[in-house]
């Protein structure tokens, strides 16, 4: 029998445990089993995140290709859609112009190839931060017309941009804008905005990273050139738009999109042919990453996109897309070689610049929000700043840098579910341009604007905010109790299925009452490992991951909050358990 609940409250860790909201009746969760042949806590894992309808949830157990919505239901799709049909045909000169992030080089890569495949006439542009700055900055109009581009196609970025389709105007040439991020009150002039985030755009599923709004583009163009017979007049073969999948879930998970709804089946189907046959560079990345086993969503998140997003930090983004469209393993392992050490050095970067971040943000305790600034912060890393303060703090975030003038640039986050756009965008007047995500966004300021940007910021957090900041002791939500002999290796498969995880659809959390802690134990001083004795007599071994601190005892019977997961190891698959608290039983 699986225990009743208690009231929750702090463990080790500091964090206060919330129970399972019963938002069901046990008769639903035991109907649900049938239903569904699952088991009684699995039934409530579903209960918790709310699938307690039988279709919902076996859509949600079972993502497959035939839950994809139609691209052409995308607004501005059929006009993006002619206008390539055109270029291609009539060989003009077409620039594909990315962001320097995971997303933005991701989905140049899938819309580049896919074009060379055609045998159109294609090149790509990815901008330097450092050099060539954001957007359709003055280098990289330059590049533009350089080449000669007749049609420009962005990829994760263009929607809020009014200045760009002018330029590239007067310089000849076309524009179609991909993208993913919100727009602002006005639209852009171009031949084509295709973004699902348009307030008239029917396209039932807004979450899309920029990878999947281009993926969505490179299988509505497929149709059209298949319906016109492009294919046989070429004498070519088909390259079907499912060869991008994984790269389209490299994106989406590195960009932190939300894995619900057809992002889930891109990233459950895009996961599936990386680990089947992953393309040369990700194969190598993946060597030298030290990735053992299937890769995941979590290897994604912490191994792979990292080294890629060093690239648009501190180095050459276009080696991003030159690693994604490598046509050798030695050419990708060369290059992701080279990338593993760039990361090393960003980190480095990254860690005294967040030090002295950190010394700022400390005496800022008593403020509704950050806005730190660092003299000499590289600014690829002003975003990492931002992000790991706002997530330490629970309080919105702004990090900037004087690094490069003329302009202050910088990155802000918003912690607790802030909506940071919102807030900048009361800021507006004093910025020289802004855009992105609620959760995250880019922004440049003159220096003299500095002090005037930073009263307002707080001003307009501390009008939008009902409390002048959250607290920084995060909930610890339970999602479901369970007995320690459920944790079987068949039980932590079948939670497998609800997978892959990440941003709004994470592990589940998990509970256990009055276990004993068998040989406790530190290792590379930081982390706590120890090992749990099932009725059974079956031996689970538990790691508390930077937990070297907590003081426990083999007497002494715990509650454990806790994240099933399977080890791969050389005999095979074994369950095991990330612990994410420790309390002592009542």
């Amino acid at each position: 029998m699986e225990q009743p609940q208690t009231p929750g409250h702090c463990g080790l860790s500091g964090r206060v445990w919330q129970d399972p909201v019963q938002q069901y009746r046990e008769p639903a969760v035991l109907a649900l089993c049938g239903m569904l042949d699952i088991s009684v806590s699995m039934a409530r894992v579903l209960a918790a995140r709310d699938l307690m309808d039988e279709g919902n949830a076996r859509r949600f157990l079972n993502p497959c290709q035939e839950q994809l919505h139609a691209a052409e239901l995308m607004l501005g799709m059929r006009e993006a859609v002619a206008r390539l049909g055109h270029a291609i045909e009539s060989h003009e000169k077409i620039l594909v112009f990315g962001d320097y992030d995971v997303d933005g080089t991701a989905s140049a890569a899938i819309l580049y190839s896919y074009l060379k495949r055609l045998g159109a006439r294609v090149a790509y542009h990815i901008p330097h931060r450092i050099t060539d700055g954001y957007g359709f900055t003055p280098s990289s109009l330059r590049e533009i017309q350089a080449w000669g581009a007749e049609l420009v196609v962005t990829t994760d970025f263009g929607s809020t941009d009014l200045a760009g389709p002018r330029l590239l105007r007067e310089i000849g040439a076309d524009l179609v804008i991909t993208d993913h991020h919100q727009l602002g009150p006005t639209r852009p002039d171009a031949v084509a905005l295709v973004n699902p985030q348009q307030p008239e755009c029917p396209y039932p599923f807004k979450g899309l990273s920029a990878a999947g709004v281009a993926f969505k583009v490179v299988c509505a163009l497929d149709r059209h050139l298949c319906d016109k017979g492009f294919w046989a007049r070429q004498g070519a073969r088909r390259t079907a738009p499912g060869y991008y999948l994984d790269l389209v879930a490299l994106a989406t998970v590195a960009d932190m999109s939300p894995l619900l709804g057809e992002n889930r089946v891109l990233v459950k189907l895009g996961l599936a042919a990386m680990n089947a046959q992953p393309r040369p560079g990700l194969a190598g990345l993946i060597k030298e990453c030290r990735i053992r086993g299937a890769v995941t969503a979590a290897a994604i998140t912490f191994k792979l996109a990292p080294k890629i997003n060093a690239l648009g930090r501190i180095g050459d983004p276009r080696m991003g897309v030159q690693l994604l469209l490598s046509h050798s393993y030695s050419e990708g392992r060369r290059l992701a070689r080279f990338l593993v050490e760039l990361n090393r050095q960003r980190q480095e970067i990254e860690r005294a610049a967040y030090l002295s971040a950190r010394t700022q943000a400390d005496a800022m305790a008593d403020r509704p929000a950050l806005v730190l600034v660092g003299g000499d912060w590289h600014p690829g890393v002003v975003g990492s700043i931002a992000s790991r303060l706002a997530f330490e703090t629970g309080k919105p975030t702004v990090a900037l840098t004087l690094n490069r003038q003329p302009d202050v640039l910088g990155s802000a986050r918003g912690g607790g579910g802030f909506n940071i756009l919102q807030a900048l965008e009361d800021c507006a007047p004093l910025l020289n341009r802004f855009g992105g995500h609620p959760g995250a966004a880019g922004l440049a300021l003159s220096p003299a604007n500095l002090t005037a940007f930073t009263e307002r910021f707080l001003h307009a957090v501390e009008r939008t905010r009902a409390t002048p900041y959250p607290s920084a002791t995060r909930p610890l939500a339970i999602e479901a109790w369970i007995d320690l002999d459920t944790l079987t290796h068949a039980f932590v498969e079948e939670l497998q299925r609800l997978s892959p995880f990440g941003f709004c659809n994470p592990e589940p959390v998990l509970a256990v009452r009055g276990v004993l802690l068998a040989n406790p134990s530190v290792f590379n001083e930081r982390h706590l490992r120890f090992h749990l004795n099932g009725l059974d007599g079956q031996q689970l071994d538990a790691f508390a991951w930077d937990r070297s601190q907590w003081a426990v005892s083999q007497h002494v019977r715990y509650d454990m909050a806790f994240m099933p997961q399977v080890y791969e190891g050389p005999g095979g698959g074994r369950p095991q358990v990330k612990v994410l608290d420790l309390k002592c039983s009542d």
